[in-house]
């Protein structure tokens, strides 16, 4: 390996640590909660709540976070879900169909435009 090919692929590397932070560590604004594909709503998470989600699942937001606090599925995997405050992560209950995802506001509609 030369000295040329070591510089490319560490300018490579930093640019895409860069944009890696810039794109998918961005604080998200607000937590939407789905149940079968369709939007049950979305929440703030700058307004400490605790949602009840159709009498199966409960959503707990504090501190900018969410976190599945309760639900009534036979496995409790969604409850043992790490907390989520990024942009696009998420916390899945399967046997309830919920999902409560973490999305921008200012985000649009599409990930990459192509000219």
């Amino acid at each position: 390996m030369k000295k040329n090919d070591i510089i490319l692929i560490g300018t490579i590397s930093i640019i895409a640590m860069i944009f890696y932070i810039f794109v998918f560590s961005k604080e998200a604004d607000i937590v939407k909660i789905s149940i079968d594909g369709i939007e049950y709503g979305t929440y703030s998470l700058d307004k400490d709540q605790i949602i009840n989600i159709n009498n199966s699942n409960t959503l707990q937001i504090i501190d900018n976070t969410a976190t599945m606090i309760e639900a009534d599925c036979p496995d409790q995997l969604c409850i043992h879900q790490a907390s989520i405050s990024k942009n696009r992560q998420n916390i899945i209950c399967l046997p309830n169909k919920v999902i409560a995802e973490v999305i921008s506001v200012d985000e649009t509609e599409f990930d990459v435009l192509v000219y």
